[in-house]
């Protein structure tokens, strides 16, 4: 069986290492046969982006010889017309990954380092009498980080003194143009970034008679103020496009295939109930990162979802004003949610005030799909599989388990700070679950649980005591103090038929008349109702 490269982008190195590699190499006759001057294809992380931009780097430069690289691939059966583009062009390949930085100052000093390293293995160009002078400074000062100016026509004028040498157009190679865009959305410089990248992209992409063609990959299409406009050339293939499903990603077929290879066949449905569930235009795809990692482990687990990239999604859903842990509930309950209008652009300034364009960017970054193939209105999206139904299970734990340890509920209660024990837990309830947590069949389990998930954090300062029986009932729980006076009984009620009113009367009266603090008269006893209906909350006491 061949290895597994796993987190290996580069297509040679996977070639030459005779490691597993799933055929995408038609991708690249499309590509020929693409009219489309520039292309962008959006497709979330670690679904073989990168790896693509390698393949077709060594397929097209004119520099290399790649002939033995591609032997018994699918694109040599093509024919003449494809055959003779192979290293036929000058290709100028980045990737922008590297530079997401915390401030835009420390943006642009990874971009001149960038421009540095790629203009480093074209240093040729100097040597040459075909490039003016003039061209030559401009050179040295991009190798030497010293360009300030004009950083941003770095890329368009090396693709221009390439095609002077060489007297061909020039392929430009640019993978994940957005990181920079996202991190600078994140740490408050979007503005910035977007203006430097809108020069960069209308000096690379529009009306360049230098160019033969731009493929452009990110998560998203990333729209503000016409960043795209400039370059209106560009033609834009997410998943929700009919065309170039098939590459990014592994096929149903593909699967069956490295799972026999690998003799794994036998846990297919396994397999296709964590890693399937995708639907890029009308091709059926599998998460390629964790069916390699799977093939390489031999064991059912969480991989794609531990890579990262989830930072913008987990800003959004724990931002308390949109709401978004309550609708975040309730699509993990249904599996799916309805009526979406898609945000295709996604104008990022938009993520606090549009629910849609969330969902849009949960989309495109792979947590959500689309449940049949797209339309412009009322669209379905479902999650995809177990494994993205496992991380936004832990997203929102995670959250709750924030939204506790910043709550001051125990230290009111040390502190026999009543009314603010009462306001701290309503709010706390208020921001936690949504009617739609709660299981119709056991509702007051429920509660219970969570108020003990809450008052739990204070196990250093009081002995918790839950179901226990004391006089002449049982408790639903007791917080017995380590060091001063003052312990609580908490009595929780589901309210139903009934008004909270009447439903917390009747369960003072059950701590009385069943005589809970029958063991408890060395303290300063606070009796604590605590009443649920649905989100809603109410909290009584009485010393």
């Amino acid at each position: 069986m061949k290895p597994i490269a796993i987190g290996t982008d580069d297509f040679k190195e996977i070639i030459e290492s005779n490691s597993l590699f799933i055929d995408k190499t038609l991708f690249i006759k499309e590509l020929i046969d693409d009219t489309s001057k520039v292309l962008l294809f959006p497709r979330p992380r670690r679904f073989g982006k990168s790896l693509n931009m390698s393949m077709l780097k060594y397929y097209f430069d004119i520099s290399l010889d790649s002939n033995d690289l591609f032997k018994g691939l699918k694109i040599l059966a093509c024919g003449d017309k494809y055959l003779n583009e192979m290293n036929k062009y000058p290709v100028v390949s980045l990737t922008l990954k590297e530079c997401k930085k915390a401030t835009y100052e420390d943006f642009l000093i990874s971009f001149k380092t960038l421009i540095s390293n790629l203009y480093y293995n074209y240093q040729f160009l100097l040597d040459s009498p075909l490039i003016k002078e003039v061209d030559k400074e401009y050179f040295k000062r991009c190798l030497n980080e010293e360009e300030e100016k004009q950083l941003s026509l770095a890329l368009a004028k090396l693709i221009n003194m390439l095609e002077i040498y060489y007297n061909k157009q020039v392929i430009v190679l640019l993978d994940e143009y957005d990181a920079p865009i996202l991190e600078g959305y994140l740490k408050g410089y979007y503005d910035n970034i977007i203006s430097f990248m809108r020069e960069v992209f209308s000096s690379t992409f529009k009306n360049n008679l230098n160019l033969k063609k731009g493929i452009i990959t990110g998560i998203l299409k990333v729209s503000k103020e016409g960043m795209f406009s400039d370059a209106n050339n560009i033609i834009v293939h997410d998943i929700t496009s009919p065309l170039y499903g098939d590459y990014f990603g592994f096929l149903e077929v593909e699967v069956i295939d490295v799972l026999t290879k690998y003799n794994l066949n036998n846990n297919f449905a396994e397999v296709n109930k964590w890693y399937d569930g995708y639907l890029f235009g009308n091709s059926k795809i599998y998460n390629p990162w964790s069916i390699l990692n799977y093939l390489n482990r031999r064991e059912i687990d969480v991989y794609w979802v531990n890579t990262g990239g989830t930072s913008l999604l987990e800003e959004l859903i724990y931002n308390k004003d949109n709401n978004m842990i309550d609708e975040l509930d309730k699509l993990i309950k249904n599996g799916y949610i309805e009526n979406i209008n898609l945000d295709v652009n996604m104008n990022l300034n938009h993520l606090n005030t549009d629910i849609d364009t969330i969902w849009t960017l949960f989309l495109f970054s792979g947590y959500l799909t689309l449940a049949k193939p797209f339309k412009k209105e009322n669209i379905t999206l479902k999650i995809p599989n177990l494994e993205i139904e496992k991380n936004l299970k832990n997203i929102s734990v995670t959250w709750f388990k924030n939204t506790i340890k910043a709550s001051k509920t125990i230290k009111y209660l040390v502190d026999h700070q009543l009314e603010n024990f009462k306001a701290d837990f309503l709010n706390v309830v208020l921001n936690s679950f949504s009617y739609y947590d709660v299981p119709s069949d056991y509702g007051e389990t429920f509660y219970h649980a969570f108020c003990m998930g809450l008052l739990y954090t204070g196990v250093n300062v009081f002995d918790i005591k839950s179901n226990r029986e004391s006089g002449l009932g049982r408790f639903d729980l007791v917080l017995i103090p380590k060091k001063n006076k003052y312990a609580y009984i908490i009595e929780f009620k589901v309210v139903k038929e009934n008004n909270f009113e009447e439903v917390i009367n009747v369960a003072f009266k059950q701590i009385d008349s069943k005589k809970y603090d029958t063991d408890f008269k060395d303290y300063i006893v606070t009796k604590i109702v605590i009443a649920f209906k649905g989100k809603e909350c109410q909290v009584e006491y009485k010393i």
